[in-house]
Parts: C-alpha cells; sequence; structure tokens
C-alpha cells in the first residue's frame, strides 16, 4: 500500500513538475525569437504582433499538453474559448518570460510604447476570394485595383460581425479591411517576410 502511494506521489510531482517545464521552455523560446527579432528587424513592430506570433510558434510542440491543461487548441486559437484560454496562457508566459529574459520582455514594451503611434494604419476595399487556415486565418483579398492581397487574422478585430462565428460565411464578400504592415523572423524560412495584420474587417 506504501509503495503504491510512494508511486502515485512521485508520477503527480512528476506531472507538475513537467507542467512547468514545459511552460518555462514556451517563456524561453519565446524570449529567444523576441530577442532576434529586436536585434535584427529594423520595421515597426507592436507588441501583440510580436508577442503574440513568436509565442504561437513557441507554443507549437506542445500542443497537446496545451490543449489538456488549458483547452487551448493552437492549431486553431481563432476559436474564441481558445482565444480566451490563450490569453489566459500568454498572461503566464508573460510572467515567466520577466524571470527568464526581463531585459528582453522590458525592452519589448519600451519599443511599444515608442511605436505606437508610428504604426500607420492602411485601408483596403476589396472581395475575399479565399480564406486559408493554417497558424491563424488568412482572407485573400482582390483589391478594386485586381491585385491579390492576403491579411492576417492575428489578434482581436473591430468588425460588424461576430467573426468567429461568421468568417467562414465572407467568401466573395466585399469587405473594408483596415491593417498594418510588419515584419516577422519565419523560422519556416529562416528569414524575416512582411505580414499585414488586420486590425478592422467591416461588411458593406
Amino acid at each position: 500500500m506504501k509503495k503504491n502511494l510512494l508511486a502515485m506521489l512521485l508520477i503527480l510531482i512528476s506531472n507538475l513538475l513537467f507542467s512547468q517545464d514545459y511552460k518555462k521552455k514556451i517563456a524561453k523560446a519565446t524570449c529567444d525569437c523576441v530577442a532576434k527579432v529586436q536585434n535584427e528587424n529594423k520595421g515597426e513592430k507592436t507588441k501583440e504582433a510580436q508577442l503574440g506570433l513568436c509565442m504561437i510558434s513557441s507554443s507549437m510542440p506542445y500542443a497537446k499538453e496545451l490543449k489538456k491543461d488549458y483547452g487551448i487548441d493552437i492549431e486553431n486559437i481563432t476559436d474564441e474559448s481558445s482565444d480566451k484560454a490563450f490569453e489566459n496562457l500568454g498572461s503566464t508566459i508573460g510572467l515567466m518570460m520577466t524571470t527568464e529574459c526581463s531585459d528582453v520582455f522590458l525592452k519589448i514594451m519600451d519599443d511599444t510604447d515608442e511605436n505606437s503611434d508610428a504604426t500607420s494604419e492602411l485601408l483596403l476595399n476589396g472581395t475575399i476570394t479565399k480564406i486559408e487556415k493554417e497558424n491563424f486565418v488568412i482572407f485573400h483579398v482582390v483589391g478594386e485595383n485586381k491585385n491579390l492581397t492576403k491579411f492576417y487574422w492575428v489578434s482581436n478585430i473591430e468588425s460588424n460581425l461576430d467573426l468567429p462565428k461568421e468568417y467562414n460565411l465572407l467568401i466573395n464578400k466585399k469587405v473594408s479591411i483596415s491593417y498594418y504592415t510588419t515584419e516577422i523572423f519565419d523560422a519556416k524560412i529562416n528569414d524575416y517576410r512582411n505580414l499585414n495584420i488586420i486590425s478592422s474587417l467591416k461588411t458593406d
């Protein structure tokens, strides 16, 4: 009986340590990602885009753990409940970042304040021709000039729709999109690339 209790206790302690361990690993990977962007990226950055994209990328290897512990489907974080859960996780990881890389965390906060007024909003009117689902939702929009542009749904979007429930219905719909461009480090290509991040999406 004592052996069984001891075994159960060891398993419980092991699970608790692993739970903390993977969150620390996400925090450390997020720190490294943000530091690399800060050191090499000369483009304007925002807190949500920079931290959010780095955190998503760093969380992907722990998708099973995040779904079990937080109910977060990291591969479908545009789901409304997952989005709220991810915000809660973001607070936890952000707190861990203050111990893992306090200098990086404070620097990004300073940069956010300095650049908050500098990020220029752009506007495009067009028709959504395709909706792509990867780590986040990507809208393919053909503008009035007939050019195709990709727009990324990364954070909360101002809209006259309930987007988490209705965005799949927007194919062939005319929309007005406000957005800004930010530069991120893409591990898949081992280089930087520009993303058009949506701040608002409205239908006629």
